[in-house]
């Protein structure tokens, strides 16, 4: 008898078993929703603003880790500076550093919308600047927008951008390029140059 309880012991637990992965397999992930992010240029720096916007379209709350890379090189060290804050407490979100990006977790209710604000500061001296578009490819899906705005001061000029800006305008001492996409899916990295004005 005993083999017979310990067979339908097993079969029991195989069942919930595959029961319990069939749920994980079907549980939904964050949608990345969309960016906006603004870069503010100086001789030999570039500061990051950006918001990103998810939401969680499942009846479960959701608590998962993202991975946030930057472009690291002898032209672009590591960014100095970096802060991360959840838009809708405020708070700040404690960080894990790789010699390659940071890592923080995201934290959402049920059926409910969070918005991440990110800035870095990152040297540039050679008057180049790298931000990593292409990674957005990883969520499997468009971004339903994405903003791109560029602050340059007025002695600088823009000698290069890999998107190319759909209008730019005149502030008190510097220039504003605009770029904006609908259902996007980057497949470059953005890419910046600059120098002094001839």
């Amino acid at each position: 008898m005993a083999p017979l309880i310990q067979r339908r012991v097993f079969a029991f637990m195989l069942l919930l078993c595959s029961f319990c992965g069939g749920r994980q397999v079907l549980a939904q992930n964050p949608i990345f929703l969309g960016e906006d992010l603004v870069f503010y240029i100086s001789d030999s720096l570039c500061v990051l603003r950006g918001e990103y916007h998810f939401l969680n379209p499942s009846q479960n709350p959701v608590k998962t880790r993202l991975f946030y890379p930057f472009p690291v090189s002898e032209e672009l060290p590591f960014p100095d500076e970096i802060e991360v804050l959840s838009m809708e407490t405020g708070n700040h979100l404690p960080l894990l550093g790789s010699e390659t990006g940071i890592s923080f977790l995201l934290t959402m209710e049920p059926l409910a919308q969070a918005n991440i604000q990110i800035e870095y500061w990152q040297p540039a001296e050679s008057q180049r600047f790298e931000y990593i578009l292409t990674s957005t490819q990883k969520w499997g899906r468009a971004l339903k927008w994405a903003n791109y705005e560029i602050h340059i001061p007025e002695h600088l000029e823009l000698e290069e951008c890999s998107l190319g800006w759909d209008t730019s305008w005149v502030e008190i001492e510097e220039t504003i390029y605009s770029i904006s996409r609908e259902n996007y899916i980057p497949t470059q990295d953005f890419e910046l140059r600059w120098g002094l004005k001839k």
